[in-house]
């Protein structure tokens, strides 16, 4: 009996969708933290640290702290990572637009403005709680708005805020200390690597049937090759 599949149309050309945001759903973590930064967000002190130079054109700081509180917010530390994450998932490929910083410009970027960037991820996490979000990312928030208008609970509701912003300051400061660990981490064993690349020969086509039929030809010649002990000398 014959057995019908949906297509695999792994092979077709598609069109594109007009725009980078349309790869992912309109209430996704990325697009708020866009928008908040495009929209809500003074960053004058990070822009005006940059001067006109020659040659290439840094990447827009707006991108790049969009990209960082994207990847701290939902858990991803590591300069490498997150660099990967821009080749590979949709949402990360949506705030870069098809145009990826490497991970040593990441690291760097967050380690040139790191008090900057400090207080304005602060200044997020303050207002997605203002806003009614009970989370952002995996960051969980107060979702309630303080009542401070009987005079009354004024004092406790000002402690309550001064409490909960150095509840928010440690979030960040976790994060970034949490991303400076991570790639010192894996700058002492990949050194001026990613440390995931593949050899050359995965990406042409003629080498890498070459090398598989080899694998296969070197696995058929071994006797005990289904049990998984299959061993050269020399």
């Amino acid at each position: 009996m014959s057995k019908f599949f949906r297509p695999w149309k792994i092979d077709e050309a598609q069109l594109l969708p007009a725009s980078v945001q349309d790869y992912v759903p309109s209430g996704h973590l990325s697009r708020f933290i866009v928008a908040l930064v495009r929209e809500s967000l003074d960053l004058s002190e990070l822009i005006g640290s940059y001067r006109s130079e020659l040659g290439q054109p840094p990447f827009d700081p707006r991108m790049m702290t969009a990209l960082l509180l994207t990847g701290y917010a939902s858990g991803i530390y590591s300069s490498r990572r997150i660099a990967k994450a821009c080749e590979e998932r949709a949402d990360f490929m949506m705030i870069v637009a098809g145009d990826a910083p490497d991970f040593r410009t990441i690291s760097e970027f967050r380690r040139r403005h790191l008090q900057a960037l400090a207080g304005l991820f602060v200044q997020v996490l303050k207002l997605a709680e203002k806003a009614g979000l009970v989370k952002l990312g995996h960051v969980a928030l107060d979702g309630t708005k303080i009542k401070a208008n009987a005079s009354k609970h004024k004092a406790m509701s000002y402690e309550r805020m001064k409490k909960r912003e150095a509840e928010l300051q440690a979030e960040v400061d976790r994060w970034l200390a949490a991303a400076e660990a991570a790639d010192a981490q894996e700058d002492k064993l990949h050194g001026n690597k990613r440390g995931d690349e593949m050899p050359d020969w995965v990406a042409d086509r003629q080498k890498r049937l070459a090398k598989i039929r080899e694998a296969k030809a070197a696995l058929g010649a071994c006797p005990n090759r289904s049990e998984g002990r299959c061993f050269h000398s020399g």
